[in-house]
């Protein structure tokens, strides 16, 4: 170990040089759970509908990509003191297990660590629907007019764009169970207006 770097954590094998593989978190949630609602009032009816996962984990690949880079915030060390800032090789160096130096930053080769695998808890305000029924115009039909509004809010304390994420591949190829955030497009926020009759 070097003063100030990042402990690997290393176990067996190669004279107890070589960095251990341990679950650094679970792809899925704990626990998920929605709450909708429906309001009416004469014409007008208000649909709400929330959607929460907790417990889950997320490898936020694109933070950790950025320790390469130095693009990432917490590179930055001004303003820091001589007892809380970092060695620059604090994030970027790339682990040497095999020569038994010990050095290794954050990015390592872009191995997953406990410091870019991260809670992806979540709660969205999924869809909210407002829609309004005019009745008859010109004499004919039933008309109603909406406005649908899908992924409207998300509240998260994950770092990345969206904490819904995934990317296929891998032994099961399934991105509902490879949580991996590598610059995935957040899910799309859409508004829908609609008009419908009936005669």
């Amino acid at each position: 170990m070097n003063w100030g770097m990042p402990i690997i954590l290393r176990g067996a094998g190669a004279n107890g040089q070589s960095a251990q593989i341990v679950p650094l978190g679970n792809a899925l949630p704990n626990f998920r759970f929605s709450v909708s609602q429906d309001f009416s009032w004469r014409r007008l009816s208000v649909y709400a509908l929330v959607d929460a996962a907790i417990g889950q984990s997320v490898w936020d690949q694109g933070f950790h990509w950025a320790h390469l880079d130095f693009l990432s915030k917490d590179v930055d060390q001004n303003g820091k003191s001589v007892k809380t800032a970092k060695p620059i090789g604090y994030y970027y160096r790339a682990a040497q297990p095999d020569n038994g130096s010990g050095l290794g930053g954050l990015y390592d080769i872009l191995g997953p660590n406990n410091f870019s695998v991260e809670d992806a808890s979540y709660a969205k305000l999924r869809e909210v629907l407002v829609s309004y029924r005019v009745g008859p115009l010109l004499g004919r039909g039933d008309w109603t007019v909406s406005l649908v509004g899908r992924n409207l809010l998300t509240l998260t304390g994950y770092r990345g764009f969206d904490p819904e994420v995934g990317i296929s591949g891998g032994q099961v190829n399934s991105a509902g169970i490879n949580a991996v955030d590598a610059f995935t497009f957040p899910n799309v926020r859409t508004f829908t207006l609609g008009i419908s009759t009936r005669f």
